[in-house]
């Protein structure tokens, strides 16, 4: 009786041990992304002011860690609180380039590639969903504005820029191209 009472007890003490265990895991998993600073955003953020243009000159591993060194790549970071902001790229008339758009806390919400250029340029809006309707009330329907809108959830994000460079000696080209972007507030 005392053997069965002593393996009783100690199958109660593993198992509490257990979620005890599965409990500290799952909250410390839960708290990672409030507890990091190392997410993408501040990363950028870290890098330069508010809508400046930073080239990544290939040290930087911000988003992936994988960079290709065959692509040139610049970010800024925005704040939709104070406004809209419009990005703008030239596309790359031989290779690949694009605008990639990203939230503070994770996850990109638009993208836009060179096939979808007009006139030479790829351009963008990012905007709140609030700034998004006022801008649509704004517009003629006789006559829309034409203009790219990327609606984001959050206030705060960051756009990649990038160009493939095809062939090694396109590499300088390719950082000319990513440095003509830009990111500016428009009414």
């Amino acid at each position: 009786m005392r053997l069965r009472g002593r393996i009783a007890e100690a199958i109660r003490l593993v198992a509490c041990l257990i979620l005890i265990a599965i409990s500290v895991h799952i909250v410390s998993v839960l708290m990672v992304p409030s507890l990091s600073h190392a997410d993408a955003f501040s990363l950028v953020a870290r890098l330069g002011p508010e809508l400046r243009l930073m080239p990544l000159d290939g040290h930087e591993t911000l988003l992936d860690g994988k960079e290709d060194p065959d692509i040139a790549a610049a970010v800024c970071s925005f704040d939709l609180a104070t406004g809209p902001v419009k990005l703008t790229l030239p596309a790359g008339a031989d290779g690949f380039s694009s605008i990639a758009l990203h939230q503070e806390g994770g996850g990109a919400f638009f993208a836009l590639s060179n096939s979808a250029a007009e006139k030479g340029r790829l351009e963008v809006v990012a905007l709140t969903p609030a700034q998004a309707a006022e801008r649509a009330a704004d517009d003629d329907p006789d006559s829309p504005s034409g203009e790219v809108r990327a609606v984001s959830s959050r206030t705060r994000g960051f756009a990649v820029f990038r160009a493939l460079a095809l062939y090694p000696s396109q590499r300088p080209a390719a950082k000319a191209l990513v440095a003509h972007g830009s990111c500016q507030h428009i009414e």
